[in-house]
């Protein structure tokens, strides 16, 4: 393994250069051509797009090379990226599922959980989206709304019904918050994607942007090592070009 980490960290003359990011990966069963159903791994190809806009190197980090042998296969990164996903498992904060909650998948939850834990012990910088921010979240010791109907005063809506391209609604950012310094402070137009919110938030966390009706839309960290969003800048490359920022911003960061 540790051949292999110098190889993907090396270009042959001893030099790095290209800080490299981990993304997080997920599973997807769906038809092969002709053949039975498969298990893949896979990330939606705009996160890899946005890492190498950026001046980042991605790779997939397989969530069952997390369960198995994390340390491993974390070793090569600089920085990781958290995607989004299905809901995550109630019962990591302490709640039973409730009928307004979509699928979740334990296994994926547990591997996102030993990659943000590796990372924040290694002090290697993160950038949370959707669900991500999500399971940064809970990893700190927060929780969710299971739905985003069960946070009293929500009227945003927060799932858009049409392209992933679209901006659908505000985010007001926090002024002095290191979104702030990414982004610019005021307010700032997004698209939507989730129906899961933050409801208390982790330890070391605090909110960096909000929604117009109150929703947790960003967080980061005291620390500097976290920065977490609800929307997904990866699908406004055209639309939002600005938000190409974050991936810079997590590819700087993760410079060593």
């Amino acid at each position: 393994m540790q051949d292999t980490i110098l190889q993907v960290r090396s270009n042959g003359s001893g030099h790095k250069p290209k800080p490299v990011i981990g993304i997080v990966s997920g599973t997807l069963i769906g038809p092969s051509g002709p053949y039975l159903e498969m298990e893949r791994t896979y990330v939606n190809t705009t996160y890899v797009d946005a890492i190498l806009r950026n001046g980042g190197l991605p790779i997939l980090i397989p969530s069952s090379t997390l369960l198995k042998d994390g340390t491993d296969a974390l070793e090569v990164c600089d920085g990781l990226l958290f995607p989004g996903g299905e809901d995550a498992d109630p019962a990591l904060y302490g709640e039973d599922p409730l009928p307004v909650i979509g699928a979740f998948r334990r296994d994926l939850d547990d591997a996102a959980l030993i990659a943000g834990r590796w990372a924040i012990e290694q002090g290697r910088p993160l950038l949370g989206i959707c669900k991500g921010l999500q399971i940064l979240n809970i990893m700190k010791g927060g929780s969710l709304y299971q739905d985003i109907s069960l946070q009293e005063g929500s009227y945003v809506q927060h799932v858009q019904k049409y392209s992933r391209s679209i901006l659908s609604h505000n985010v007001q950012i926090v002024e002095g918050s290191r979104l702030a310094a990414i982004l610019g402070t005021g307010t700032h137009r997004t698209n939507s994607m989730h129906h899961q919110a933050v409801k208390r938030l982790g330890d070391g966390l605090r909110i960096a942007a909000r929604a117009a009706d109150g929703v947790v839309e960003a967080i980061e960290s005291d620390d500097g090592l976290i920065v977490a969003v609800q929307w997904h800048p990866e699908d406004l490359i055209d639309t939002a070009p600005e938000m190409n920022k974050l991936f810079a911003d997590l590819v700087r960061r993760s410079i060593r």
